[in-house]
């Protein structure tokens, strides 16, 4: 009954009003109960798994019990390893946009969740797994691109890395090259830097033929600032093209404030064109 009271308020939390005060409480309970779970795993128990604890992770005040989130996650995979593939696309499938703080919680998640899984079973995700991933160390936020970075400082990241190495180098190798050469930030040039140097390490024949690629579809994930302001032009100018029509059929229209153009300050101190940040 306990259980099945607290699984009504997470999903009420989940799929009605995305607000409740007491989640982190009520993970804490769940904890001490799926510590006490019989192994193997029981079905209604991988249900509630795959239905509540993975769908969490969406919830926009997820934040406010990720750690507590975490820890019912990580018992469940003590319980199952084999859960760890579809928490690792669950958390793929619900990445947070535009909320920094959060990417890096899921940043940290998903090297613990990797940590776990199986190898040979990860196949199928380690294109959208590094996908992610190069553009967390392509984007303009420096603690979400460092936090990226430390993937590479874990054994059991590079050994997946090695063991997939004819998918993840044309997805890597020519984003990183690129970026090491332009990223806005010196600690960050000199992480990149060393990574190349590990690619190289890990197999230099693939590494050079990545970078070979020019065509590369993962570059479309860098744009250079120069290009973007030259894209950003001639965009300004067919609206102020259209503005002018318009001036001319009604002379008393009012001209309206667009706040992301080099003229307006919102432009001109957030680096919309201004060359300071690598633009995804």
């Amino acid at each position: 009954m306990i259980r099945k009271a607290i699984t009504d308020c997470f999903y009420t939390l989940i799929h009605e009003n995305f607000k409740f005060n007491g989640a982190a409480e009520l993970l804490d309970i769940l904890a001490s109960i799926i510590s006490g779970f019989a192994v193997p795993l029981r079905e209604e128990h991988v249900y509630f798994f795959k239905t509540v604890i993975i769908p969490l992770h969406k919830v926009q005040t997820c934040h406010l019990y990720h750690e507590q989130l975490l820890r019912c996650s990580m018992l469940f995979l003590s319980k199952d390893p084999s859960l760890a593939i579809p928490l690792v696309e669950g958390l793929l499938r619900y990445w947070p946009f535009a909320n920094s703080a959060k990417e890096v919680m899921f940043l940290a998640e998903l090297l613990e969740v990797l940590e776990v899984c199986d190898i040979n079973k990860l196949e199928p995700l380690v294109p959208k797994l590094f996908k992610r991933l190069i553009k967390c160390i392509a984007g303009p936020h420096l603690q979400v691109a460092d936090r990226a970075m430390c993937f590479f400082e874990n054994d059991y990241f590079l050994s997946i890395l090695k063991t997939y190495k004819m998918l993840t180098f044309p997805m890597l190798v020519p984003v990183i090259s690129h970026i090491a050469d332009t990223h806005w930030h010196k600690v960050l040039q000199e992480s990149l830097n060393a990574l190349k140097t590990i690619l190289k390490e890990i197999d230099f024949n693939a590494y050079e033929k990545a970078l070979a690629n020019k065509d590369a579809k993962s570059l479309y994930l860098i744009q250079d600032p120069k290009n973007v302001k030259r894209d950003r032009t001639k965009i300004e100018e067919k609206w102020k093209n259209l503005t002018a029509q318009a001036l001319q059929r009604n002379p008393n229209l009012k001209e309206p404030t667009i706040p992301y153009v080099d003229s307006h300050i919102v432009g001109e101190n957030n680096g919309i064109d201004n060359g300071n940040v690598v633009v995804v």
